[in-house]
């Protein structure tokens, strides 16, 4: 995968507040591990949140992907050329 986020977020009301951008998971998981440590540390904890690392997705991809759902079609192409069998 190309770029990891991790959002930093405010547990009242689930407000973004800032996000930081990875070159890998491991990397963003042990920012996010830090930074939690550090929020602990000072008091933080109970009113800022961190998400799990999770992979940026454009919204050309995030389009593409409501096409391919909305599109019996198309899902089942793509279901074919990866293999997945269809639940009956």
């Amino acid at each position: 995968m190309g770029e990891w986020i991790v959002v930093e977020y405010k547990r009242s009301s689930a407000r973004k507040i800032r996000s930081w951008s990875f070159r890998s998971f491991n990397e963003a998981e042990d920012f996010r591990a830090k930074r939690k440590e550090f929020y602990r540390m000072i008091g933080l904890e109970k009113v800022r949140a961190l998400s799990s690392a999770s992979p940026k997705i454009s919204r050309p991809e995030l389009e593409l992907f409501k096409t391919i759902l909305s599109n019996p079609k198309l899902l089942k192409g793509i279901m074919h050329h990866f293999a997945i069998a269809e639940e009956k």
